[in-house]
C-alpha cells in the first residue's frame, strides 16, 4: 500500500512534505494550513485518504480515543467545528459582544504643503505662495504583530482554563489594536516523531480584519479538536515512522515552534493555559498574569483593560 498523496489532491490545505532545517538539524516537514475552521469542515468531508501504512483500522486514535479524553466521536466533532448550537460558545459570543473588540487601526494621516502632487490648496495658490498642493502623509506608522498560539494542552487542564485563554487572548487583540497595533492571529499544532514533523496552522485574524470567534473558540476552547480534529490530521500525512501510531508524536516547544515557522522577534507565542499562568479561577489574574508573561505591560493599559474583562464576565455570572 503507498501512502497517501493528499498534497496532489488537496494543494491548497496540504503542503507536499519537505525537508526543513531547524536548530542546525534536518527534518522531514508535513503541512496542512486552513482559512478558518469552515475550510477545514469542507476538507474532512471529502474524506482524505488516512496513511494505512502507519495506521491500521483499529488503531486509528481519532476514532477510539474515549469520550472522557477526547469528547464527542470524530464524526460529531467534525460536525461541531461549524455548529453553533453550544452553550459554552454562545457565551463566549456575549463575552465578545460586551468587551466590544475591534478590527485592526488603519494609518493616521496628516495633510502637508508641497510644490507638486497632491489637491490644490486654494488659498495658497490665491495668494502666489509656490507650495500650492496639500499631500497626504503617513503621519504614525502601525505596528504590526502576530500571535500564534498552541492549540494542544495538558490532559490535566481544567475546562476554566481553556474558556479563560481564549477570552483573554481576544481582550488582548482588542487592547493592543486600541494602541496602534495590527494583530494577526494563528492557532497552530506542531508534533515531532525523531526526525518526521507534522504541523497545521489555522488562520483566526488577518491583519486589519475582524477576529474569526468560530474559529478561535472550535480551535482553542473544543476538546475534540485537537484529540480528534488534529488526530486526523496527524493520520492523514505521509510520516513514514511507526511509532507515530503509538503516541502521535510530541507537542514541540516554543523554541523549535518560532524556528520551525519563522516566527519573528516580536511575535507572540501564546502557549497552552498553564505555561501562561491561567489557572481558571479569576479571569482577572489569568489576565494580569499573561501580560506579564509577554511582557506587555508597556504595550496596554494593563488595568483598563482587566476592568473591562471582568466587568463583561462578572454581568453573565449574575
Amino acid at each position: 500500500m503507498k501512502l497517501p498523496n493528499n498534497h496532489l489532491k488537496f494543494p491548497d490545505n496540504v503542503e507536499e512534505p519537505m525537508e526543513t532545517e531547524v536548530n542546525d538539524h534536518y527534518y522531514m516537514v508535513h503541512g496542512f494550513k486552513f482559512h478558518g475552521v469552515q475550510e477545514l469542515y469542507e476538507f474532512l468531508k471529502q474524506n482524505p485518504q488516512i496513511n494505512y501504512e502507519v495506521w491500521n483500522r483499529t488503531n486509528l486514535s481519532s476514532i477510539t480515543n474515549g469520550f472522557r479524553f477526547a469528547g464527542e466521536p470524530y464524526k460529531k466533532a467534525v460536525e461541531k467545528l461549524i455548529s453553533e448550537m453550544d452553550p459554552g460558545y454562545q457565551e463566549f459570543l456575549t463575552i465578545q459582544k460586551r468587551i466590544k473588540a475591534k478590527s485592526g487601526l488603519t494609518h493616521s494621516y496628516k495633510q502637508i504643503k508641497s510644490i507638486a502632487g497632491g489637491t490644490i490648496d486654494p488659498v495658497a495658490y490665491t495668494t502666489g505662495s509656490p507650495e500650492i498642493y496639500r499631500v497626504s502623509r503617513i503621519q504614525k506608522r502601525p505596528k504590526y504583530i502576530t500571535i500564534d498560539t498552541q492549540v494542544a494542552y495538558r490532559w490535566d487542564t481544567n475546562k476554566a482554563q481553556v474558556f479563560n485563554r481564549a477570552v483573554i487572548l481576544t481582550n488582548l487583540i482588542r487592547a493592543l489594536e486600541k494602541n496602534g497595533y495590527i494583530v494577526s492571529v494563528n492557532a497552530f499544532m506542531v508534533v515531532c516523531e525523531y526526525d518526521e514533523v507534522v504541523k497545521a496552522i489555522f488562520e483566526i485574524k488577518q491583519q486589519g480584519k475582524s477576529v474569526n470567534y468560530q474559529s478561535l473558540y472550535k480551535s482553542l476552547v473544543d476538546v475534540e479538536f485537537f484529540r480528534r480534529i488534529c488526530f486526523r490530521l496527524i493520520e492523514l500525512s505521509n510520516v513514514e515512522s511507526k511509532y507515530w501510531s503509538d503516541g502521535y508524536g510530541v507537542t514541540s516547544g516554543e523554541n523549535f515552534v518560532r524556528s520551525l515557522l519563522r516566527l519573528k522577534k516580536e511575535d507572540i507565542y501564546f502557549d497552552q493555559p498553564g505555561e501562561m499562568g491561567i489557572q481558571g479561577y479569576d479571569i482577572g489574574s489569568d489576565f494580569e498574569e499573561v501580560v506579564s508573561r509577554l511582557n506587555l505591560e508597556d504595550a496596554i493599559d494593563v488595568e483598563r483593560e482587566k476592568k473591562i474583562l471582568t466587568d463583561s464576565v462578572r454581568v453573565l455570572k449574575k
